[in-house]
């Protein structure tokens, strides 16, 4: 799985260390990332995300369908119905 938040699509970037006598080595930051349980209201459930801090605390100003509108996202590729058209097979005895 990828170290991305699904909201803003933020995730690891690279540079480099410059020391004092300026030699020049390659490291990464990587974005903080939580899970977090979210309520979707239209759809009446709950799904569980791995969203930014930062992405966070715009879900709890702005709310959850703003927040992904303003990062030109969408709210299935955010919580998509795993089994929605999945039909179990008939247990034959």
């Amino acid at each position: 799985m990828a170290r991305k938040c699904v909201v803003t699509g933020k995730g690891t970037i690279a540079g480099n260390n410059v020391s004092h006598s300026h030699l020049k080595t390659r490291r990464t930051w990587k974005i903080n990332l939580i899970k977090k349980r979210i309520f979707l209201e239209d759809e009446n459930r709950w799904v569980t995300v791995r969203i930014s801090t930062r992405a966070l605390r715009t879900l709890k100003k702005k709310g959850i369908k703003a927040a992904i509108k303003d990062n030109a996202g969408s709210l299935q590729a955010l919580a998509p119905k795993k089994y929605a058209g999945i039909q179990k097979k008939a247990v034959q005895a």
